[in-house]
């Protein structure tokens, strides 16, 4: 509820290191041992994703978030790439229905 607030800046990068709150959310999940990454990390990286967290820019250090990701975690980095893969194809995604990506038949009537 908090990240649906009308004005608030989900990209807003700080000062040091020119990260956003993706590239802060995966250094966090990196820092835990790893047998706690799926259970306390990942939601994170899921809920700033869904609430418009470009994971497609880059900090000081010319990283993206995916780019942090610890190697050995290969789910968080799958979760990123689809993220990322979602804000590149943007409104280019067909969304197929039961009658297949035309609709209904009698919308030619």
């Amino acid at each position: 509820m908090l990240l649906d607030q009308e004005g608030l800046e989900m990209d807003e990068i700080d000062r040091m290191e020119a990260d956003t709150a993706l590239h802060k959310a995966v250094r966090y999940v990196n820092s835990l041992p790893a047998a706690e990454w799926a259970a306390a990390g990942h939601a994170i990286v899921e809920i700033l994703l869904d609430a418009g967290c470009d994971p497609r820019i880059r900090n000081k250090a010319k990283l993206k978030p995916v780019e942090l990701v610890d190697p050995r975690n290969t789910e968080l980095k799958g979760i990123l790439q689809r993220g990322e893969f979602a804000m590149q194809a943007g409104g280019d995604v067909v969304h197929e229905d039961d009658d297949g990506p035309g609709g209904s038949a009698s919308d030619s009537d």
